[in-house]
């Protein structure tokens, strides 16, 4: 087995946190990072509130670590979303009724005139989130469900 900060090959590889990250280390890389039991069992204390008995002491309370999350609904609907396919003809065009240029547009949702230019011209075509600003703005239909 390798060491995964050294490379180093030994056979007896320690589970340690090293910057958010778990790692299986050699004895010598160790040192780097928190050996994983000790991250993991660290008590919180609780204060004790004044109208309880005065008398009990703070004991320390594990607390359980969290599994990973599942992909939420939002996440999982994204996937099913699509831009129309007449994007371009109805962003420019409702961008023009407003009167404002591809610049001033582009400053009010936070994006690259360039990006702009590229998906009136159709050459682009925006990822959802985007889509989702430009809708909210021009407060138009771009993204649906297929």
């Amino acid at each position: 087995m390798e060491c995964e900060l050294c490379g180093k090959k030994t056979d007896h590889l320690k589970k340690v946190k090293i910057d958010g990250a778990v790692m299986a280390v050699c004895s010598d890389c160790e040192k780097f990072g928190t050996p994983l039991e000790n991250y993991r069992n660290k008590p919180v204390i609780k204060s004790v509130s004044s109208h309880s008995q005065s008398n009990i002491s703070a004991q320390p309370v594990f607390i359980p670590q969290q599994k990973p999350r599942k992909k939420t609904t939002k996440e999982a609907d994204i996937d099913e979303l699509e831009i129309v396919p007449d994007y371009a003809v109805l962003i420019r065009e409702t961008r023009e009724k407003t009167g404002m240029t591809q610049d001033e547009f582009a400053a009010k949702i936070k994006e690259k005139r360039t990006s702009i230019a590229a998906i009136e011209r159709g050459s682009l075509k925006p990822d959802i989130k985007t889509a989702r600003k430009i809708e909210l703005f021009l407060k138009i239909k771009l993204v649906e469900k297929f």
